[in-house]
């Protein structure tokens, strides 16, 4: 597309809110104390060396023949964890005090590992170069907004704590529109996501399910409390699709040149934004079946046997150190949805 193109310009600008708003909410006294928790450093690890590694292998076997996919899943697996993993972990009843110290840390440490991860697993998948006309200056103007985002955000958040509110809500509703700006795309391109192989589907469900799983399963060999080892899961597996977006608006170009050329594919912006489009669905899915199932074992601070309505509705977070088998057993004092929501931003 090109970094002068409206579409470029647009995700641009919404990326850089985004990561404002997400920014903004960083409190600096549970950033330090998230720094001793086993759980936080389960996730980096899964989400930062993983993730990327197992989009690689994926790149380099599955998705040889097809850079314009391996290379936008490598950015995707790559980005950090999306806020909506927040309101996963809230509406489920995993430990959100977790779950937003992971959301912190990842915002912060991606700063180096997400073009760290870009340069080594990019080139390494594809040594011998591409037909893909990228443009590396567009990825390098999305890390740095990502960056300026980030540093003033916590500066906002610190010395301006009313606007925290507001910047959050503003960085969720752009998160979602540059969401939708991607499926626009991959459903008005020549191969929209409901329409492409198998290789695609399978490719890009693999990463996103077995960060889920390895991430599940090495919090409970950390003998982490089920409630914690939800939230780890859940911040693993929703990548921040969003960022992935911006950085293929801005650094991806189509080629019209090969219509010459008898090329069958021409549309590359269209092809690599419905990677990161439908792994969001993927998430979806996956992190839904994992929060049911989590709701029907009791492995949440809901104690089992909750309807799901009380589970979604109520808030079973524990406050004042109860431990979890306080909250099972006597229930935290109930606050409706709106409560919540307002305390976590």
């Amino acid at each position: 597309m090109g970094l002068g193109s409206w579409s470029s310009i647009v995700g641009n600008v919404l990326l850089f809110f985004l990561v404002l708003g997400l920014a903004v909410t960083v409190e600096f006294d549970e950033f330090k104390h998230s720094l001793r928790s086993k759980g936080l450093f389960i996730g980096v690890f899964a989400q930062f060396v993983f993730l990327p590694l197992c989009s690689f292998v994926i790149a380099r076997t599955l998705l040889q023949d097809k850079p314009v996919l391996g290379i936008p899943l490598i950015v995707t697996a790559s980005s950090p964890g999306g806020s909506y993993s927040n309101w996963w972990t809230s509406l489920f009843n995993g430990d959100l005090s977790l779950s937003v110290a992971m959301t912190t840390v990842s915002s912060i440490l991606s700063i180096g590992f997400l073009p760290l991860n870009l340069f080594i697993y990019i080139e390494g998948a594809y040594p011998n170069g591409t037909a893909i006309k990228m443009k590396w200056g567009g990825l390098f103007v999305a890390i740095s907004l990502v960056i300026v985002g980030i540093v003033l955000g916590i500066f906002l958040g610190g010395w301006v704590p009313k606007v925290k509110k507001v910047l959050n809500i503003g960085g969720n509703i752009c998160g979602a529109l540059l969401v939708l700006l991607g499926f626009f795309f991959s459903s008005n391109s020549s191969s929209p996501i409901w329409s492409r192989g198998w290789k695609f589907y399978v490719g890009l469900t693999v990463p996103c399910v077995m960060g889920l799983v390895i991430s599940l399963g090495f919090a409970r060999l950390a003998r982490l409390e089920m409630p914690q080892a939800l939230a780890v899961a859940i911040e693993v597996c929703y990548q921040n699709t969003a960022i992935a977006l911006a950085v293929i608006l801005s650094s991806f170009e189509d080629d019209p040149s090969c219509r010459t050329r008898g090329q069958a594919t021409c549309d590359i912006v269209g092809e690599a934004t419905g990677v990161p489009t439908f792994y969001q669905l993927v998430q979806v899915v996956s992190l839904g079946i994992l929060c049911l199932i989590a709701w029907h074992r009791g492995w949440s601070y809901a104690p089992k046997g909750t309807s799901l309505y009380a589970a979604i509705t109520k808030d079973f977070q524990p406050h004042h150190g109860d431990t979890i088998e306080v909250i099972q057993e006597n229930g935290a004092p109930e606050r409706d949805m709106e409560q919540i929501g307002e305390a976590n931003l």
